[in-house]
């Protein structure tokens, strides 16, 4: 009777997650948060300022072959958006400020209005999570 209450109230506790929209995948590297899943690609908060994480993510793009077609600059600073190709795809990364020390970073990978790669768009965004700052 214990374990089926605690596999109904594990049950209920992730219904929210679903109905979200996001879903955890992985933790990613050191105080960086989790990766999840969203209805267009991947999130996640990530350690350093939205410039180090810009840094990152310009990174990421060229170590994936993504050709930057892309990117600007708002708020003074605390939202950057870098935008490429890759085949089929246009890959976007999005970045806010979170906090003086954190970024949020969306990456989508989107082949036509309703089809997106999410699995394109978490490995852009492990390989940000996993270059360090400069």
């Amino acid at each position: 009777m214990q374990s089926r209450r605690l596999v109904l109230s594990l049950i209920l506790a992730a219904s929210p997650l679903g109905v979200s929209g996001c879903f955890l995948v992985a933790a990613g590297a050191g105080a960086a948060g989790a990766i999840a899943y969203t209805n267009r690609g991947a999130t996640s908060v990530v350690a350093g300022t939205v410039d180090q994480a810009f840094d990152r993510a310009a990174a990421a793009f060229q170590q994936a072959s993504i050709t930057e077609t892309g990117r600007s600059t708002e708020e003074s600073g605390r939202q950057r958006k870098l935008i490429g190709t890759k085949g089929e795809y246009e890959v976007t990364a999005e970045l806010n400020r979170s906090t003086d020390s954190t970024t949020k970073v969306e990456i989508t990978a989107r082949k036509s209005a309703v089809e997106y790669d999410k699995e394109l768009a978490k490995d852009i965004l492990n390989r940000i999570l996993t270059t360090p700052n400069k």
